[in-house]
């Protein structure tokens, strides 16, 4: 049935109209199946999914109530009253307390300043109510509200450290929390972050080559006290399953409800460094790794993870690359390799991913805005058409679940300009 589904929506059915057909299992290639000798996995390390570990079921018992697809517009804010001149893009958003936003904007010209927007409710709308300036962040990977109303951007900081900048929406104030120093010799980094559920430990994973040396650490942070709570190096622990560090391998990591998190990459255990296995790596509150890494694919799937996001049980949900598409998988807190959740045709806008805490439906980028895809039937839902002049150019899709729906960043084709924007998602009814 994967075969027939797949040639299905390899023939041209339209992103925005396909039913998709549910794939409730895949095959489980057998250690025969491997890559030919010249390109076998080095000794110690497997090459075939962990699947005698639970797998995925569905929607845990007692999730809140699905809010159905996302496929209505509910607002669209031009963010340039938030920005100074020209050359600015808009890089992440996190949703605010009273149902608006808070959106990280980033100036082109080197050295300048960010602005951090505040976007709320205005009559039957929304739209841009304030904009404080930032210290530059660079390579902005995420930003959360904390508990005491800030919000914390993490990325490259002005000292070239990797860490967070904790700034007041309303005043600027703002402080900086380094956590991995930058060394001389640096030659490039990668950094992927999580905040608790309670937001107050942050998880930050980064992978930093000095010269021919290359350093990886897991780190719990305390976002509001601004200090280093625990701090783990992975280069054993990613040994294990990989005969090179994760470097751009780097997929993401995911906070574990009962604190801890777990540490996403594709893992290359054959000298091939083409040939990856997304994988997981587990750890609790303590950062003591818990188990044997877990295999989501086998070597012979040529799966390749491009996001991931958590669900309110501590679910992973990754959506990884194969030769004929991509495909949404899910591995459960202590659980192993599953089915196939949803099939998609294409590669192109797999880089972002929002699922609702019910973990029925789910949020991907779109030709048009985004898509909602059924994670129990593999169905896809229509599109969340932005109203574009020319496909948008979405960056990054945020949660705002208190609100019943998702935040979208990025650009949109106004007339004879770009314009940076943020759009509102919420549910057809």
């Amino acid at each position: 049935m994967r075969r027939a589904c797949a040639g299905l929506l390899l023939a041209g059915a339209l992103m925005a109209s396909a039913t998709g057909c549910p794939l409730r299992s895949r095959p489980m290639p057998e250690p025969s199946s491997a890559p030919p000798s010249s390109h076998s996995a080095m000794p110690g390390r497997p090459t075939t999914a962990s699947t005698g570990l639970p797998a995925y079921t569905g929607p845990p018992a007692g999730a809140p109530p699905s809010t159905g697809p996302l496929t209505r517009l509910r607002a669209a804010v031009d963010l340039t009253p938030a920005i100074e001149g020209a050359f600015w893009r808009a890089d992440t958003a996190v949703a605010a307390p009273d149902g608006g936003a808070y959106v990280v904007l980033s100036s082109e010209e080197p050295g300048r300043p960010q602005r951090l927007a505040t976007v709320s409710r205005t009559g039957d709308g929304f739209a841009v109510t304030g904009s404080v300036a930032v210290p530059r962040v660079d390579n902005v990977t995420a930003a959360y509200l904390l508990p005491d109303a800030t919000v914390a951007i993490a990325g490259r900081l002005a000292s070239s450290d990797l860490g967070l900048e904790v700034v007041d929406p309303r005043t600027g104030a703002a402080r900086a929390v380094p956590v991995v120093p930058h060394e001389r010799g640096t030659t490039s980094s990668d950094l992927r972050t999580a905040l608790s559920a309670d937001g107050r430990t942050l998880y930050l994973v980064a992978t930093v080559t000095i010269g021919r040396r290359v350093s990886e650490t897991l780190s719990a942070v305390d976002p509001l006290g601004g200090r280093v709570l625990a701090q783990r190096g992975l280069v054993d622990d990613v040994s294990l399953v990989s005969v090179s560090p994760m470097g751009r391998q780097l997929a993401g990591v995911v906070a574990r409800p009962g604190g801890g998190a777990t540490v996403v990459f594709d893992a290359s255990p054959t000298d091939v460094p083409q040939q990856r296995i997304p994988t997981l790596l587990r750890y609790d509150a303590s950062l003591t790794i818990l188990e044997e890494p877990v295999r989501v694919t086998s070597l012979a799937e040529r799966a390749e993870t491009q996001s991931v996001t958590v669900g309110i049980d501590g679910t992973v949900f990754l959506v990884v690359d194969v030769p004929d598409g991509a495909w949404i998988l899910a591995v459960p807190d202590h659980g192993g390799a599953g089915p196939v959740l949803v099939q998609l045709a294409d590669r192109i806008f797999d880089y972002a991913l929002a699922v609702e805490p019910a973990q029925q439906w789910a949020l991907l980028p779109a030709a048009s805005g985004a898509r909602a895809v059924d994670l129990r039937t593999g169905e896809i839902r229509g599109s969340l058409d932005v109203g574009c002049a020319s496909g948008p150019d979405i960056r990054a899709i945020a949660p705002a679940w208190q609100d019943g729906g998702a935040l979208v960043v990025g650009q949109c084709d106004v007339g004879s300009r770009w314009v940076e924007m943020l759009w509102f998602a919420g549910p057809a009814s």
